[in-house]
């Protein structure tokens, strides 16, 4: 196919520099690949933008032009500039003996933070220092790839690839347009496939006809890219995924391959609309018959997202979670395994090998401290609030937070409950007690569990409304503790 004229090099360049911007990286991002490019050239390597940005440069041209802008406007690419901006670079010529030029050269050895060479796989890891941000850039050598068996990882050759063979043993047509960064002509398109056209027409497709069955993993790589991009799966794609998924390619892929796949799917934008395709799909179904996405996964999932992207709720979070990103990811997890009982939990954790850790962690909330809550639920007559609370107290913050999510829409009186937790949380999580542990100690209460459990009555009664300062606390501990100790002295 012609390559468009909105496609020329002036585009292409103006197009990068203000990618490049957006993101913060500046023209030195742009200097960085042409400084690349340059050393490429001068050792007589050829080397090329392949994947995911060249196609999505495309795509940015597409929705700035005024032909095509309308068309592209839902297009999601490059709408969100939170993320570190990763790039490939595929070198005829060796990508160790590219990186190796890299890291002994003068300029760009100090902008050269981290570096990982694999010369038996012909790739090479490298991360670099851009205006103060990271930019991580995946060099590898042209190959082909040859697969002996169905979800296995393939035979790679590096020795004779060009970057036509290299392109067709690519995923998808989409990702197999490159921009040669060499200095002679830097930033002209290469295309070898009908990539530049299913990028216009917005079509994902493989590019070849047992893709599939291949790498299966590609199944929900096609889903991943079709809603990201806003594309569609091509028809005869689609049939060929069907057709696979018939022949239970799925099951030739381990667990972690599969599980790597569904955590990139979890850091999308709107994850729910992804497994909602699986759903479709059967793509779920094919991992395990009990696996399903329905209506209820949906929604839990939805409002995990937007909980976890609202600024105001950023310290409860802090408080519940060392780590914020895991923690979504984990309650991400028992929203699309809310429904599955304990024994179809277990089969699911164990195809996907998510090990024990994680297995305990989502049997706790989704049902042993389920099961406490949902018995204080069914047993709370609305008059014994500071007991309640005392209740609460002990259930770990984070099923509480995943219970709020399960039963947002919840009717009176579990309406009353659902409020009294959320209290709990917001009052027992942040207002921490004026007094310490050594406070306690110090007004002459020295056993150590005493002291916990008098905290923990604090935490009840503030978040119950019934201590309001330091001095309702001392008060509290003193005629419900220290007259006791007194008396049995």
């Amino acid at each position: 196919m012609t390559v468009p004229d909105f496609f020329g090099k002036y585009s292409l360049e103006k197009s990068v520099k203000k990618i490049f911007h957006d993101y913060g990286y500046g023209v030195s991002a742009l200097n960085l690949i042409k400084s690349i490019g340059s050393l490429s050239e001068k050792y007589g390597f050829k080397s090329f933008l392949i994947g995911g940005f060249p196609r999505d440069v495309l795509i940015y041209i597409l929705k700035s032009n005024a032909e095509t802008g309308e068309y592209y406007k839902s297009s999601k690419v490059f709408n969100d500039y939170s993320r570190f901006l990763d790039l490939d670079v595929a070198v005829q010529g060796g990508s160790e003996n590219l990186v190796s030029a890299v890291k002994n050269d003068k300029n760009l050895k100090s902008l050269l933070h981290y570096l990982n060479i694999h010369e038996r796989f012909g790739t090479a890891i490298a991360e670099f220092c851009v205006s103060g941000k990271p930019l991580k850039i995946d060099f590898a050598s042209l190959r082909t790839e040859t697969y002996i068996k169905s979800g296995v990882l393939p035979k790679v050759d590096t020795s004779s690839a060009t970057l036509e063979k290299d392109t067709l043993r690519r995923d998808f047509t989409v990702n197999t347009v490159a921009f040669s960064i060499n200095r002679s002509n830097f930033l002209e398109i290469k295309s070898y496939s009908s990539g530049i056209e299913d990028i216009l027409n917005k079509k994902i497709k493989i590019l070849h006809d047992s893709s599939f069955i291949d790498d299966p993993t590609r199944i929900f790589r096609a889903v991943r890219f079709e809603k990201r991009l806003d594309f569609r799966i091509d028809r005869r794609t689609l049939k060929l995924l069907k057709n696979a998924l018939s022949q239970k390619v799925i099951d030739n892929v381990s667990g972690k391959r599969i599980t790597a796949e569904l955590y990139i799917l979890l850091k999308e934008k709107n994850p729910e609309i992804y497994f909602e395709r699986l759903e479709k799909l059967r793509i779920l179904n094919s991992i395990n018959p009990n696996f399903k996405f329905l209506k209820k996964n949906r929604i839990i999932v939805k409002r995990i997202n937007r909980y976890f992207n609202e600024a105001k709720n950023f310290k409860i979070l802090n408080e519940i979670f060392k780590n914020i990103a895991e923690g979504k990811k984990l309650f991400y997890l028992a929203g699309i395994f809310y429904g599955l009982n304990e024994k179809e939990l277990k089969e699911v954790s164990e195809r996907l090998k998510l090990g024990n850790a994680v297995e305990e962690y989502l049997k706790k909330i989704l049902f042993l401290d389920r099961d406490i809550i949902y018995n204080l639920k069914n047993n709370y007559k609305g008059n014994n609030a500071v007991g309640l609370y005392k209740n609460l107290n002990k259930i770990d913050g984070k099923s509480l937070l995943f219970y709020l999510f399960c039963n947002e829409d919840e009717k009176k009186p579990d309406l009353i409950f659902r409020k009294i937790v959320v209290r709990y949380l917001e009052k027992s999580v942040l207002e921490k007690p004026f007094l310490s542990g050594g406070d306690i100690k110090a007004m002459g209460i020295c056993e150590g569990p005493i002291c916990g459990i008098i905290l923990n009555e604090i935490k009840s009664l503030k978040a119950a409304g019934k201590l309001k300062n330091k001095t309702d606390e001392i008060k509290y501990v003193e005629s419900h503790y220290l007259k006791n100790i007194k008396k049995n002295r």
